[in-house]
């Protein structure tokens, strides 16, 4: 195609030598160029589809992304309030622990104390013991 193409028309007395082939070259780099130029618009359409292509993929990816990161923050939230809880609750036990405890520490004193008598005063509270003195409402009121 480049050689026949320049010749088809002419004669080769009518133009010199020089300037043809200068003509040709000429010819043959803007087809060069032009075929370069289309591979280079080729080449950008095909990245932009690539990026779009990626754009939408990463999207979807933030997307689903977003959906695990809420559920694991919810996840996060009932652990947390079931771990104030327990811990309360661990509170309450350890205290309950500690008053049995005393108690039972309690208990065993008095019962490795042989000798500790229990005054029948304790015993039965609603009896009274000792000397009862009588209250006279003539010594308490004077007119």
């Amino acid at each position: 195609m480049p050689s026949s193409f320049a010749k088809a028309g002419s004669s080769g007395s009518e133009i010199d030598p020089p300037s043809a082939m200068a003509d040709e070259k000429r010819r043959k780099r803007m087809i060069s160029n032009r075929e370069s130029a289309r591979r280079s618009r080729m080449k950008r359409q095909k990245h932009m589809e690539d990026l779009v292509t990626e754009k939408s993929i990463l999207e979807r990816k933030i997307h689903e992304d977003n959906k695990k990161y809420a559920a694991l923050w919810q996840r996060h939230f009932a652990l947390e309030s079931d771990n104030k809880a327990l811990t309360a609750e661990k509170l309450k036990l350890a205290e309950y622990l500690k008053n049995l405890q005393q108690v039972l520490a309690s208990y065993n004193v008095i019962e490795s104390d042989q000798d500790l008598k229990v005054s029948d005063r304790f015993l039965n509270p609603w009896q009274v013991h000792g000397s009862v003195k009588s209250i006279t409402i003539s010594g308490m009121f004077q007119v």
